[in-house]
């Protein structure tokens, strides 16, 4: 790792000194907390120095000498490697920063966010350890949050093979978007429109990844790479998509439509991209918002996540009964068979000390039930699984992922954690933010559960960074 110049040395010092004690409280390890409380008068300099710097400085801090390599060493760096993080926006660190909260530690880690200032930002997913976001006009770009390796992605024009030069795209302030020739009422944003979900194939090197995009109209999937013109459009029949997974174990693309079947997307063995079905279609209609998944041994997931607007009755709330009137015959195998309704521990936002008021319930969504279910290819059944284990499940803006827990404490087995991912009612976010007990059926607001260290801002929606790459590994690009 080369040395870092002193002049960019002395810049990071400089823009780190900001909450600089509130920063070194929130990522000092155990003993330098308690040294802390005596006063800091007593810790080691270069230890002072470490605590005003962020992440991707500290992790280059290292090389600066033997002295501020050991320094950096005693931060609960480490535990960012392990999976998952959550990465947010915050008033604390201002408009280009964001906050990464590390459960494991209960630690919050401050992270440049290159980009436009944090109103004007848009789509923001993650996938594979990167982080996919979207501009004030829209072009997305890809960056490690941990290093701050980044680069660009072809422009948001180049979608369904529209011209670059292609006027009728924006209006005079490239901001009014245009689908099919159609113009929306309103001022719609491309920034917040023009994506719905991500996958990134796993890669070291920015350069080297692939990044398949869900987008309008009517969920199509389109491919590009950084250093493309265009994105590439797949084949019209691939329409209607919910998710879309990259399976590292053989360098495939797992597409979920919206009634269940799946697809595979091979853009490496041949000449062109190549799309198979592996498991055909399970509903008649969309009951739920989908996520495709793999556990650690390789089972395939779909986890179907249940809302409704705030204010809607739980009687009127969808159910099982409800579910089975749209699957096709013998397709799916359930957990139970009875299913009264009965409302669970914590609705998902309500507050039972402040009812939200008629507008918010008619824009606001919460999530009331989650299911999870075990993808049989051999039968082509689904099968709902009651139980998955020493493992959880997270879901969001992110490549949903079901990971072991066993050294992820305080997470616990057997739960789905979510964050906001709802775009029915604009960008906004709502902080449908909670945790789903997945063997008693139950749930409770995730900030009811853990201690955040400060307050969100409305965008962009908090994610989850499931995967952290090793710096050592990458290269600019």
């Amino acid at each position: 790792m080369e040395e870092l110049p002193s002049s960019t040395v002395d810049d990071t010092l400089v823009r780190g000194t900001k909450d600089c004690e509130q920063r070194r409280r929130s990522i000092a390890p155990p003993d330098a907390a308690a040294a802390a409380a005596a006063g800091w008068s007593g810790l080691p300099d270069d230890l002072l120095i470490m605590a005003a710097l962020d992440v991707p400085s500290l992790i280059r801090s290292g090389a600066v000498c033997r002295s501020w390599r050991d320094a950096c060493n005693t931060f609960p760096l480490p535990a960012l490697k392990q999976a998952p993080c959550l990465l947010y926006a915050c008033d604390e660190y201002g408009p280009s920063d964001a906050a990464l909260y590390c459960p494991s530690v209960d630690a919050t880690f401050r992270i440049p966010f290159p980009g436009p200032p944090h109103h004007k930002r848009g789509f923001v997913f993650s996938c594979n350890g990167w982080v996919f976001a979207a501009d004030e006009v829209g072009n997305p770009y890809l960056f490690n949050p941990i290093t701050g390796v980044h680069a660009t992605l072809p422009s948001v024009k180049t979608i369904m093979g529209r011209d670059e030069d292609d006027d009728h795209y924006y209006d005079d302030e490239g901001k009014h978007v245009v689908f099919d020739g159609v113009s929306r009422i309103g001022v719609i944003w491309a920034r917040h429109e023009a994506y719905v979900r991500v996958a990134i194939s796993s890669a070291a090197e920015v350069a080297a990844c692939t990044v398949v995009i869900v987008h309008p109209p009517e969920h199509r999937l389109s491919f590009a790479r950084p250093g493309d013109k265009t994105w590439t459009l797949l084949p019209d029949d691939i329409r209607l998509v919910s998710d879309v997974l990259y399976n590292e174990k053989d360098g495939l693309f797992y597409i979920l439509h919206s009634r269940g079947s799946i697809s595979t997307l091979d853009l490496i063995s041949g000449p062109s991209p190549s799309v198979a079905t592996i498991m055909g279609n399970v509903v008649r209609g969309s009951v739920a918002d989908m996520y495709i998944a793999l556990m650690p041994s390789g089972e395939l997931l779909q986890v179907w996540r249940m809302r409704d607007l705030v204010g809607t009755p739980l009687k009127c709330r969808w159910a099982y009964r409800d579910i089975r009137r749209y699957v096709l015959q013998d397709c799916i195998d359930f957990a139970t068979e009875n299913d009264n309704n009965k409302p669970t521990n914590l609705q998902a936002n309500d507050d039972q000390d402040d009812e939200p008021s008629d507008a918010e319930k008619d824009d606001q969504v919460s999530t009331h039930k989650l299911l999870v279910f075990m993808v049989n290819f051999e039968t082509q059944k689904l099968v709902e699984l009651g139980d998955i284990g020493d493992h959880a499940i997270f879901l969001g803006f992110n490549a949903a992922v079901c990971l072991p827990t066993k050294d992820l404490s305080p997470l616990e087995p057997n739960h789905a954690y979510m964050t906001d991912d709802c775009s029915v009612y604009g960008p906004m976010l709502r902080k449908d933010l909670c945790i789903w007990n997945i063997n008693k059926r139950s749930i409770q607001n995730i900030m009811d559960a853990w201690t955040i260290m400060h307050s969100w801002l409305d965008l962009p929606a908090p994610i989850w960074i499931a995967k952290v790459l090793d710096s050592s590994m990458e290269k600019r690009y």
